[in-house]
Protein backbone atom coordinates (compact mmCIF):
# COMPACT_ATOMS: atom_id res chain seq x y z
CA UNK A 1 0.00 0.00 0.00
CA UNK A 2 1.26 3.64 -0.51
CA UNK A 3 1.19 5.45 2.17
CA UNK A 4 -1.24 8.67 2.57
CA UNK A 5 -0.21 12.39 2.85
CA UNK A 6 -2.44 13.86 5.94
CA UNK A 7 -2.76 16.96 6.79
CA UNK A 8 -4.44 18.13 10.13
CA UNK A 9 -5.97 21.37 9.71
CA UNK A 10 -9.15 22.94 12.07
CA UNK A 11 -9.14 26.27 10.28
CA UNK A 12 -11.07 27.28 7.02
CA UNK A 13 -8.13 29.02 5.66
CA UNK A 14 -4.23 29.45 6.61
CA UNK A 15 -4.20 33.04 5.88
CA UNK A 16 -2.99 34.83 8.28
CA UNK A 17 -4.44 38.26 9.21
CA UNK A 18 -2.84 41.46 10.72
CA UNK A 19 -4.07 42.68 14.04
CA UNK A 20 -5.79 39.70 15.23
CA UNK A 21 -3.72 37.73 17.21
CA UNK A 22 -3.87 37.26 21.27
CA UNK A 23 -0.09 38.20 23.49
CA UNK A 24 1.11 38.32 26.41
CA UNK A 25 3.65 41.23 26.42
CA UNK A 26 4.86 43.53 29.08
CA UNK A 27 4.31 46.83 28.46
CA UNK A 28 7.57 48.52 28.86
CA UNK A 29 9.61 47.67 26.86
CA UNK A 30 7.06 46.07 24.47
CA UNK A 31 8.84 42.26 25.09
CA UNK A 32 6.76 38.88 24.54
CA UNK A 33 5.96 37.04 27.97
CA UNK A 34 5.66 33.43 27.90
CA UNK A 35 2.79 32.30 26.09
CA UNK A 36 1.88 28.99 24.74
CA UNK A 37 -0.68 28.41 21.83
CA UNK A 38 -2.39 25.07 21.77
CA UNK A 39 -4.75 22.48 18.79
CA UNK A 40 -5.97 19.60 19.48
CA UNK A 41 -6.56 16.99 16.62
CA UNK A 42 -9.00 13.89 16.92
CA UNK A 43 -7.11 12.20 13.95
CA UNK A 44 -10.64 10.15 13.91
CA UNK A 45 -12.56 13.09 12.73
CA UNK A 46 -9.50 13.42 9.99
CA UNK A 47 -10.45 10.08 9.33
CA UNK A 48 -7.10 8.57 10.03
CA UNK A 49 -6.98 4.61 10.38
CA UNK A 50 -3.91 3.54 11.02
CA UNK A 51 -0.46 4.67 12.92
CA UNK A 52 0.07 8.57 12.11
CA UNK A 53 3.53 9.18 11.45
CA UNK A 54 4.01 13.46 12.07
CA UNK A 55 6.79 14.42 10.44
CA UNK A 56 6.20 18.34 10.04
CA UNK A 57 3.67 21.51 12.05
CA UNK A 58 3.38 24.22 10.61
CA UNK A 59 1.85 27.79 12.07
CA UNK A 60 1.41 30.98 11.37
CA UNK A 61 3.20 34.33 12.36
CA UNK A 62 1.50 37.63 12.88
CA UNK A 63 4.57 39.20 13.94
CA UNK A 64 8.08 37.89 14.67
CA UNK A 65 10.83 40.82 15.71
CA UNK A 66 13.99 39.29 17.38
CA UNK A 67 15.68 41.42 19.99
CA UNK A 68 18.96 40.29 18.06
CA UNK A 69 20.26 38.19 15.51
CA UNK A 70 16.81 38.32 13.18
CA UNK A 71 15.69 34.39 15.16
CA UNK A 72 14.00 33.79 18.35
CA UNK A 73 13.87 30.65 20.36
CA UNK A 74 11.06 28.76 21.02
CA UNK A 75 9.97 25.16 21.45
CA UNK A 76 7.32 22.77 19.60
CA UNK A 77 6.24 20.16 21.58
CA UNK A 78 3.99 17.16 20.51
CA UNK A 79 1.88 14.72 22.51
CA UNK A 80 -1.41 12.91 23.14
CA UNK A 81 -4.46 14.10 24.95
CA UNK A 82 -6.23 12.08 27.04
CA UNK A 83 -10.06 13.15 26.78
CA UNK A 84 -11.75 14.88 24.08
CA UNK A 85 -11.41 18.65 24.92
CA UNK A 86 -14.32 20.04 26.86
CA UNK A 87 -15.59 23.50 27.70
CA UNK A 88 -13.35 26.47 27.18
CA UNK A 89 -10.19 25.13 28.96
CA UNK A 90 -7.68 22.44 28.31
CA UNK A 91 -6.61 20.14 31.73
CA UNK A 92 -2.80 19.95 30.79
CA UNK A 93 -2.69 16.96 33.05
CA UNK A 94 -4.15 15.24 30.22
CA UNK A 95 -0.90 15.65 27.96
CA UNK A 96 2.02 13.12 27.63
CA UNK A 97 4.41 13.97 25.55
CA UNK A 98 5.41 12.22 22.41
CA UNK A 99 8.03 14.76 21.97
CA UNK A 100 9.74 18.31 21.18
CA UNK A 101 12.04 20.55 19.57
CA UNK A 102 13.61 23.75 19.83
CA UNK A 103 13.40 25.84 17.45
CA UNK A 104 14.49 29.03 15.78
CA UNK A 105 11.71 31.51 14.55
CA UNK A 106 13.13 34.40 11.91
CA UNK A 107 11.87 37.56 11.74
CA UNK A 108 8.71 38.30 9.63
CA UNK A 109 5.45 39.76 9.55
CA UNK A 110 1.89 37.73 8.39
CA UNK A 111 3.52 34.50 7.11
CA UNK A 112 3.82 30.92 8.10
CA UNK A 113 6.60 28.79 9.05
CA UNK A 114 6.92 24.90 8.90
CA UNK A 115 8.94 22.98 11.41
CA UNK A 116 10.22 18.93 10.75
CA UNK A 117 9.46 16.92 13.96
CA UNK A 118 8.31 13.49 14.22
CA UNK A 119 6.05 11.05 16.26
CA UNK A 120 4.25 8.20 15.93
CA UNK A 121 -0.05 8.52 16.47
CA UNK A 122 -2.50 5.82 17.63
CA UNK A 123 -5.26 7.05 15.08
CA UNK A 124 -7.84 6.90 18.22
CA UNK A 125 -5.46 9.57 20.20
CA UNK A 126 -6.09 13.00 19.98
CA UNK A 127 -3.21 14.60 19.45
CA UNK A 128 -1.93 18.15 20.77
CA UNK A 129 0.18 20.22 19.68
CA UNK A 130 2.23 23.21 21.56
CA UNK A 131 4.18 26.76 20.58
CA UNK A 132 5.60 27.38 23.53
CA UNK A 133 7.53 30.90 23.41
CA UNK A 134 9.71 31.93 26.45
CA UNK A 135 9.67 35.21 28.33
CA UNK A 136 12.86 36.52 27.68
CA UNK A 137 13.66 40.24 29.44
CA UNK A 138 16.86 40.23 28.39
CA UNK A 139 16.95 39.87 24.57
CA UNK A 140 13.61 41.11 24.24
CA UNK A 141 11.61 39.23 21.53
CA UNK A 142 8.16 40.43 20.05
CA UNK A 143 6.29 37.16 18.74
CA UNK A 144 2.57 37.39 17.69
CA UNK A 145 0.79 33.99 16.42
CA UNK A 146 -0.74 33.67 13.33
CA UNK A 147 -4.74 33.99 12.87
CA UNK A 148 -7.59 34.65 11.04
CA UNK A 149 -10.92 35.32 10.95
CA UNK A 150 -12.57 32.93 8.89
CA UNK A 151 -13.67 30.21 10.75
CA UNK A 152 -12.68 27.23 12.24
CA UNK A 153 -14.20 23.87 13.15
CA UNK A 154 -12.48 22.69 16.53
CA UNK A 155 -11.42 25.87 19.00
CA UNK A 156 -7.64 26.86 18.95
CA UNK A 157 -6.25 27.66 22.93
CA UNK A 158 -3.61 30.22 24.56
CA UNK A 159 -1.99 30.21 28.04
CA UNK A 160 -0.35 33.22 29.06
CA UNK A 161 0.25 32.74 32.83
CA UNK A 162 2.46 36.22 33.27
CA UNK A 163 -1.00 37.56 32.00
CA UNK A 164 -3.05 35.69 34.52
CA UNK A 165 -4.26 32.82 32.28
CA UNK A 166 -2.88 29.60 33.54
CA UNK A 167 -4.74 27.30 32.32
CA UNK A 168 -5.35 26.81 28.09
CA UNK A 169 -8.26 28.55 27.14
CA UNK A 170 -10.35 28.89 23.99
CA UNK A 171 -9.38 32.03 21.71
CA UNK A 172 -13.28 32.53 21.53
CA UNK A 173 -13.70 32.39 24.82
CA UNK A 174 -11.16 35.24 25.36
CA UNK A 175 -11.54 37.60 22.78
CA UNK A 176 -15.01 37.65 23.61
CA UNK A 177 -18.54 37.95 21.47
CA UNK A 178 -18.41 39.04 18.30
CA UNK A 179 -14.61 38.75 17.72
CA UNK A 180 -12.94 35.56 15.91
CA UNK A 181 -9.38 34.39 16.56
CA UNK A 182 -8.38 31.67 14.69
CA UNK A 183 -5.06 29.97 15.20
CA UNK A 184 -3.43 29.13 12.05
CA UNK A 185 -1.29 25.64 12.90
CA UNK A 186 -1.36 22.28 11.19
CA UNK A 187 -0.15 19.13 11.16
CA UNK A 188 1.69 16.79 8.14
CA UNK A 189 2.05 13.58 8.72
CA UNK A 190 1.69 9.71 6.57
CA UNK A 191 -0.48 6.96 7.50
Amino acid sequence: KIADIVTLIQTASLEVTGVNSLFCVAVAPNTTRSNSYYRVFALEDAGVTTTLHVSAVMFGIQDALAGQGGLQRAKLNLGTYGAPPAGDTLDTSQIQSLGSTDIQIPDGNNTRMTVPITADVAPSTNLIVELAIPADAQVKNLFHIGSNTLGERKPGYWQAPNCGLTDPATTQSIAGPGNEVDIVMTVIGMQ
